[in-house]
């Protein structure tokens, strides 16, 4: 996190593709996860108060299974390629690069989703009356201007661009201290190269990750509602963040990573499942069961977050070994998708509330119904984005941001 990058510094002409994937995979996951949170076969919540007629039993693992991986995965690879940028381009192009590519999406973002997001929910709703589709449309439209359209905010799913602008600012003033104060500098940089390079970088990061968890207010990491930064999750999510980070300096660990990463990544799913089972049971028991505050609801929320801090570290660490083991050349198909990612995870959420609203009475099998709307999701998203790449030209594939 240096302040300061020496102009000579040598540009690294290395492309990291399957680096690039896994980033995108897990952007991509969000339409996967916002379609399921809709067939779950548990009752409405406050996160999304409506469900299909037509329930799947594999959406609530879906939900849980994501939920605990995805966004460690995320802000690994948000601190990775932000000291890529950071070295090879200089603090001032880093800010600038930063603002165009995160605080630009997210400020136009929000002013653009949240009243569509606020309909489509509005329409969901209605629609869960079995009012007809035109009717719903019209009712939710009233509803929307009587409310108005900006009331109540929240940073919806940009919470992740939102919490990752403070980080930024955050690393950067680290940075600042760094140059200013010498020891600090050297004291970073032994941390990097031990949580990055030692044998004991498992259970350092898996303790570490551990005793982040244990501040939550339910297993997994809280999931940000409103636009107060909540500070565990900061720490929580700043800790991926600093590991990435931590993992550029020292981006030789890319390709030892490839040694037994099939073993390990298979491991991370085994955990992954067991961690699934474990959150599962904690919700039965703390709220079907003896009660949030009974000894049994405690012993299961430490062990969902012991559980879980060795499935995310499993699972990044595993998933960056193969990730870069299997693609270690441009693939059109990937490139593509890896370039529409991030349109689709902008995007994305609105369509999410309100197709699966739109089909609300089609009476087929659940899961069947779940997969087809997450497939209604995307085409449309893949169609704008071709037709922005039509209207915007563009340098995608010229460097790595």
């Amino acid at each position: 996190m240096n302040a300061h990058t020496p102009p000579a510094l040598a540009q690294s002409p290395q492309r990291y593709h399957g680096l690039d994937a896994l980033r995108a995979f897990a952007m991509l996951l969000g339409v996967v996860l916002h379609v399921a949170l809709y067939f779950q076969e548990s009752p409405p919540d406050l996160i999304w108060p409506i469900r299909d007629i037509e329930r799947s039993p594999l959406a609530g693992w879906l939900v849980v299974i994501i939920h605990i991986f995805r966004m460690p995965l995320f802000f690994v690879m948000a601190g990775f390629f932000a000291a890529m940028i950071h070295q090879r381009r200089g603090t001032g192009r880093f800010i600038s690069n930063r603002i165009l590519r995160i605080g630009v999406p997210f400020v136009v973002g929000w002013f653009i989703l949240f009243p569509l997001v606020k309909f489509a929910f509005i329409f969901a709703m209605v629609r869960g009356g079995d009012t007809e589709n035109i009717p719903a449309m019209s009712m939710a439209a009233d509803i929307l201007l009587s409310e108005g359209a900006w009331t109540d905010p929240g940073p919806m799913h940009l919470w992740f661009l939102y919490y990752l602008l403070i980080l930024y600012v955050a690393a950067l003033c680290c940075g600042l201290l760094m140059r200013l104060v010498p020891p600090l500098q050297r004291a970073w940089d032994a941390m990097a190269r031990f949580i990055v390079t030692s044998r004991w970088r498992l259970p350092v990061l898996i303790a570490a990750t551990f005793g982040l968890l244990t501040t939550m207010e339910m297993p997994g990491a809280d999931t940000p509602m409103d636009f107060v930064p909540q500070v565990r999750v900061l720490l929580y999510y700043g800790f991926f963040l600093l590991a990435g980070w931590a993992l550029w300096k020292h981006r030789a660990t890319v390709t030892e990573l490839h040694q037994g990463c099939w073993l390990r990544l298979l491991l991370g799913l085994l955990a992954l499942c067991g961690s699934a089972i474990l959150m599962i049971a904690f919700f039965i028991t703390a709220f079907e069961g003896v009660g949030r505050d009974s000894i049994a609801a405690e012993v299961l929320y430490y062990l969902t977050q012991a559980a879980i801090a060795v499935t995310v570290w499993l699972v990044i660490l595993g998933g960056i070994g193969v990730a870069e083991r299997i693609m270690r050349r441009h693939h059109p198909v990937i490139r593509y998708l890896v370039d529409a990612s991030y349109w689709i995870y902008l995007a994305h959420l609105p369509l999410c509330v309100f197709l699966p609203a739109l089909f609300r009475t089609w009476d087929i099998n659940g899961t069947l119904k779940m997969f087809v709307m997450m497939a209604l999701v995307t085409i449309p998203l893949l169609l704008m984005w071709q037709a922005i790449l039509g209207i915007v030209p563009s340098r995608r594939t010229s460097r790595q941001s």
